[in-house]
C-alpha cells in the first residue's frame, strides 16, 4: 500500500508541475490570451489521460477536496495529495523562472483585475466556475455511467472554458496549486483570495449539489472509486 501511495503522489506532483509550467510559461512568456487558455486545458486534458488511471488525476486541491468530501479518499491521502499539488505546482513555476526570469512567472500569476472586478465578486466568479469544473469531474471521471473515453476531454474542454471566461478578471486559476506555485515564487500574492478560496468554496458547492441533487442516489451505486478508497487517490479506471 505504501508502494503506491508513494506512485500516486509522484504522480500527482507530476501532473500539477506539468499543468503549472506550461500555462505560465505560456503566459508569461508569450503573453497572449488565447494560447495560454489552449494551452492550460490541453495540459489538463493529456495529464488526466497519462496519469488519471495511476492517481485518479486531480492535479488540483479543490478536486481533491471534492472527492475527500465524497469519501473517495481518505484524509491522510487527500492530505498527501495536497502537499504534492502544491509542491509540483511550486517546481513548475520555479522550473520557469530557471529558464526565463522572474517578470515572467510574475506575469503568468493569477491577479484580479480591480477595474472590473472587487475581491468579493472575484472569489465568486473562481469559486462558481471551479464548481462547473468539479462537477464535470464527478459526472464523467466518477460516475461509471458515462463513457469511460470522455472525462479527459470533458474535464480539459472545461478548464479551457473557464479559463475562457475568466482569464481577464480574475486570471482564471481555477485551481490553488496553479496560483501558489507562481506566487510562492514569484512573491505576487496580491490574487490569493481568488485562487485560494474560491475554487475551495466551488468544490464544497460542486460535492453539494451533485451528491444531494443530481446524482441518482444511492450515488455509491454508479461509481469507478470503491467505498471507501485504499489507497488515497484511487485510479479514475475500473
Amino acid at each position: 500500500m505504501t508502494d503506491n501511495w508513494i506512485r500516486n503522489v509522484i504522480a500527482e506532483a507530476v501532473g500539477t508541475f506539468a499543468v503549472v509550467f506550461v500555462t505560465v510559461m505560456t503566459l508569461g512568456v508569450v503573453g497572449q490570451a488565447t494560447p495560454a487558455i489552449l494551452a492550460y486545458g490541453f495540459v489538463v486534458m493529456g495529464m488526466v489521460a497519462a496519469l488519471g488511471h495511476v492517481s485518479g488525476g486531480h492535479f488540483n486541491p479543490a478536486i481533491t477536496l471534492g472527492m475527500f468530501l465524497a469519501k473517495k479518499i481518505d484524509p491522510f491521502g487527500a492530505a498527501v495529495y495536497w502537499v504534492a499539488q502544491f509542491g509540483g505546482g511550486a517546481l513548475g513555476a520555479l522550473a520557469v523562472m530557471l529558464t526565463t526570469n522572474r517578470e515572467s512567472v510574475a506575469a503568468g500569476t493569477p491577479m484580479i483585475n480591480e477595474s472590473l472586478v472587487n475581491v468579493g465578486g472575484a472569489i465568486a466568479l473562481e469559486a462558481l466556475v471551479t464548481m462547473l469544473l468539479v462537477l464535470v469531474v464527478f459526472g464523467t471521471a466518477v460516475d461509471e455511467r458515462s463513457p469511460l473515453s470522455v472525462y479527459p476531454f470533458a474535464i480539459g474542454g472545461t478548464v479551457i472554458a473557464g479559463s475562457a471566461a475568466l482569464l481577464a478578471v480574475t486570471g482564471g486559476a481555477l485551481n490553488p496549486a496553479r496560483g501558489f506555485g507562481p506566487a510562492v515564487v514569484s512573491g505576487e500574492w496580491d490574487g490569493i483570495a481568488a485562487w485560494l478560496a474560491g475554487p475551495l468554496i466551488g468544490a464544497v458547492l460542486a460535492w453539494a449539489l451533485y451528491w444531494f441533487v443530481i446524482a441518482d442516489r444511492p450515488s455509491s451505486r454508479h461509481t469507478r472509486y470503491p467505498e471507501p478508497v485504499p489507497p488515497p487517490g484511487p485510479s479514475l479506471l475500473p
